[in-house]
């Protein structure tokens, strides 16, 4: 069972289950309901500030989609897929240790955030380098032209500053200062490579561009600004501690960024750029669920923690129970829209791209249900068992591809990237399971739900050639029980 010995340490008598029956000291629950509180007032600013941010890519989505060619759409997204897989393996992912540094290192935290940021760099100028030194390989390799592959890295070079800043901020609860300067750059940067590819005659070479400059200038302020106020840039004990702590989260986040976007750059390889561009207006409508996810879970995992932490497994039992149908049934109401939304997103032309909704959303909703036990092995720092099982279902993702994208063409692609998914979550159940990690889960419940979910929005599409007004209908249906199992989920952890 875990850490048992928490029953003592924090005042809690338990039934013979090992589950929480009262706590014997009113500062105890006091400080619970305080935890509670601020996980969903933090849940909320993030959830806020995230669909703000994505929300501005979801609506200049169709406008790119209309000034750019397909070709070009599908250039613009292959340079996107690589940029998110090199930042992962030069920067390490450092602002990951910022949450555990801030206890260890409270004295000096200033001095830790900029020695890791300059960490940062030198590891990513040493990579750099060696990707000058042999550009026609990486040439080949990205398969674009060097300009913008120097873009890249020099995106990568500063641009953790700001990821770490904005960690800082998460942790001092400073939501105002995360969201201005997240939306701030977010829509600056969007403006301008709106103006760039209006009017420059290389669209493609506008559209990136026009996106990284100005975010190079935000990431230089952020970067002299967290500099300056650490005044550390060398420090063997914070470089090292920051190493150990990211680098065995590297092949997990690594994995994790494979999953989600080798697929663009396979089908650009084995089809074309106008494939790519039709299947990546199909993951751009995937956002509403990836944002909703994303928030959802920074707001769930804090209030999960400290269930766990006074072995309350009966709270996080009932609570993970509608939190999970919720998303099931978000899930679900997205896929019966789909054809609409690649109508607004893409337009007539990315029409081939309604058939591939299903099986990306039912895909983040495995996700969603992988990290119930992803956020346990984290909770007892077991991060080498969360790689493991992100790698496996890397390469089972990418094996995949490799077999069944020449023969059925791009949309196999969104089936094997679901059928990674869906061996993240067994394979994350198993290792939870042997640790001792999920006794807090109905267990069976997830997988019948996960398993409903995915038959259930695979076979939806059948429902895509019906009119329009049943398909309407039965959202109306699923958003209103969507809203009923979220107002629940938020009165259960408030409690």
């Amino acid at each position: 069972m875990i850490r048992k010995k928490d029953a003592i340490m924090n005042g809690c008598n338990r039934n013979r289950t090992g589950n929480r029956v009262t706590m014997t000291t009113k500062g105890s629950v006091s400080k619970n309901e305080s935890i509670s509180t601020k996980a969903l007032k933090a849940g909320t600013w993030y959830t806020v500030s995230n669909f703000l941010l994505k929300g501005i890519g979801f609506i200049t989505t169709p406008v790119f989609t209309r000034l750019l060619t397909k070709a070009d759409y599908g250039q613009y997204s292959n340079y996107t897929a690589w940029l998110s897989i090199i930042a992962v393996l030069v920067t390490l992912e450092m602002s990951g240790c910022v949450y555990r540094a801030r206890y260890d290192f409270e004295e000096d935290f200033d001095g830790f955030l900029s020695s890791i940021i300059a960490c940062g760099t030198a590891i990513t100028a040493v990579c750099y380098g060696i990707v000058v030194l042999f550009m026609p390989f990486f040439t080949r390799v990205f398969d674009m032209d060097p300009i913008y592959i120097h873009l890249m890295f020099l995106n990568v070079l500063i641009s953790p500053a700001l990821t770490i800043m904005q960690a800082k901020h998460r942790i001092l609860q400073k939501y105002k200062s995360f969201v201005a300067v997240s939306v701030g750059s977010t829509v600056v940067s969007t403006l301008v490579s709106l103006y760039c590819v209006y009017k420059m005659e290389d669209k493609l070479l506008g559209r990136i561009a026009g996106m990284t400059v100005p975010l190079l200038v935000v990431y230089l302020i952020a970067y002299i600004m967290m500099m300056a106020r650490g005044k550390t840039v060398f420090n063997r004990e914070y470089w090292k501690y920051a190493v150990v702590i990211s680098l065995p989260l590297v092949p997990h986040l690594l994995s994790n960024t494979i999953l989600g976007f080798s697929d663009r750059i396979m089908i650009k390889q084995m089809c074309s750029s106008e494939d790519v561009a039709v299947y990546s207006v199909a993951y751009s409508c995937g956002m509403i669920i990836a944002v909703l996810f994303t928030s959802l879970n920074q707001a769930w995992e804090p209030w999960l923690f400290d269930r766990v932490h006074h072995m309350d497994y009966d709270s996080v039992k009932k609570v993970s129970r509608y939190y999970l149908v919720f998303f099931a049934i978000l899930v679900l109401g997205s896929i019966l829209v789909g054809p609409e939304l690649i109508l607004f997103m893409g337009g007539k032309s990315y029409m081939r791209a309604a058939f591939v909704i299903p099986p990306v959303m039912a895909g983040y909703g495995c996700k969603f249900a992988y990290t119930f036990y992803v956020n346990m092995e984290r909770f007892e720092k077991k991060t080498q068992y969360i790689s493991i099982g992100t790698i496996a279902a890397a390469v089972l993702n990418v094996v995949l591809n490799l077999i069944f994208i020449p023969r059925y063409g791009f949309e196999a692609a969104a089936y094997t990237t679901l059928a990674g998914f869906i061996a993240l979550v067994g394979l994350h159940y198993f290792m939870s399971k042997k640790m001792g990690l999920t006794d807090m889960y109905d267990n069976r419940f997830i997988f019948i739900t996960v398993g409903v979910m995915t038959v259930m929005g695979i076979a939806a599409q059948g429902l895509y050639r019906m009119n329009a007004a049943w398909r309407w209908c039965i959202f109306f249906i699923a958003a209103s029980l969507c809203l009923g199992m979220g107002v629940s989920v938020y009165k259960r952890i408030k409690r």
